[in-house]
């Protein structure tokens, strides 16, 4: 069967994807630092909005995360935080895992 895809694996969505990476690292950062104008500068104009809302509430979600500091460093709460928006939005490809993760690191340092 030549199926690029089945009912069990995740569906990533570039745009989001790409929108998440973009507003925490804008073009090219080496570290996290909010970049609204990124996004809005990558998509036109009606998709720029939404999907700048859509990394705003992902980016907000990190400090909802509670790791546990008594037997975590930050390495490993890094981990747990991002298995835990994998779970949570399937959707987001490894780049913008990756992304939200050196935020959660940068900013918990």
């Amino acid at each position: 069967m030549d199926s690029a895809h089945t009912g069990d694996d995740p569906v990533t969505d570039d745009r989001r994807s790409q929108a998440v990476v973009l507003y925490l690292l804008g073009a090219g950062r080496s570290h996290p630092r909010l970049s609204p104008e990124s996004v809005r500068e990558a998509f036109e104009p009606g998709a720029a909005e939404r999907l700048l809302a859509y990394a705003e509430a992902v980016v907000a979600e990190m400090n909802a995360f509670e790791a546990d500091w008594a037997t975590q460093d930050l390495q490993a709460a890094t981990r747990a935080y991002q298995d835990a928006v994998r779970a949570r939005h399937p959707e987001l490809d490894e780049s913008a895992i990756d992304a939200l993760g050196r935020a959660y690191s940068f900013w918990w340092r």
